[in-house]
């Protein structure tokens, strides 16, 4: 139904995947898909009826790619968790940053030759043996054999990969006109003490695995803020930080 009676088709928000959860729990289902309107995203829900990050559903996969094609590429982009750089090179594997966006993910992968690639809003790009394109339906497919060769619950799967701890995005109002002249001063300010990567916004490293990453919108005036660490007091910390800069700008209204 094109009307979506129910709730918006879209597997990145939380708040659609309730009634997903609920049956996955009812039925004593071994997962629960989720895909949006036209099929290009894919969502997950374990056993025990937790929704799974798109940054853990690519480490899924990423895991298992490798065991078929060691020293591969694996692309993502610099909204994606630390966790893919950290343990795809741990695993052997090339992590490959790219800007947000699916189609930025599609183009690195061609001029990569990488066959493995993915971003936060569920777009998997799953190219062995198949085509290099966001098929949420062949995604899925690799999860069900993932799944099914380990003869483990998918969330005993999940808890061997490091635990990390994430803000909610924040996306504050910041005038159009103003974002890229903002988004410089911010990038000008952390590289005095920081290592910043600013192909698309900065996402600085602040070390043990954590980050955030500040950008511009492509479609609305405001700016994203994503922020990870692997304990919590490192991921206050940051914020603290973070934040504590970004409040210093009248033009950006939170």
């Amino acid at each position: 139904d094109g009307r979506f009676p129910n709730h918006s088709a879209d597997p990145s928000k939380y708040e659609t995947l309730h009634d997903l959860q609920k049956t996955v729990l009812q039925e004593h289902a071994h997962v629960g898909l989720a895909f949006d309107g036209d099929g290009d995203r894919l969502g997950l829900v374990d056993e025990q009826g937790k929704i799974v990050s798109a940054d853990m559903t690519l480490l899924l996969l990423a895991q298992d790619h490798l065991l078929r094609f060691p020293r591969g590429t694996v692309v993502f982009t610099v909204s994606n968790s630390s966790l893919l750089q950290s343990e795809i090179s741990a695993w052997g594997g090339r992590p490959l940053l790219c800007p947000v966006g699916h189609s930025s993910v599609e183009h690195a992968m061609r001029e990569h030759g990488a066959l493995l690639g993915g971003e936060q809003s569920g777009h998997f790009f799953c190219a062995e043996e198949y085509f290099p394109f966001d098929d949420a339906l062949k995604a899925a497919l690799h999860v069900l054999r993932i799944l099914q060769s380990a003869g483990k619950p998918l969330s005993r799967l999940l808890e061997a990969f490091p635990k990390v701890y994430q803000s909610p995005e924040r996306r504050p109002h910041c005038p159009d006109e103003q974002k890229a002249a903002i988004i410089a001063r911010v990038k000008e300010h952390f590289l005095q003490g920081f290592p910043v990567e600013t192909m698309d916004g900065v996402r600085i490293d602040f070390g043990e695995g954590s980050w955030a990453g500040i950008r511009q919108s492509n479609t609305s005036p405001c700016i994203s803020v994503c922020i990870e660490a692997r304990t919590q007091k490192k991921l206050a910390e940051v914020e603290s930080l973070v934040l504590g800069h970004l409040r210093q700008y009248p033009e950006i209204q939170w």
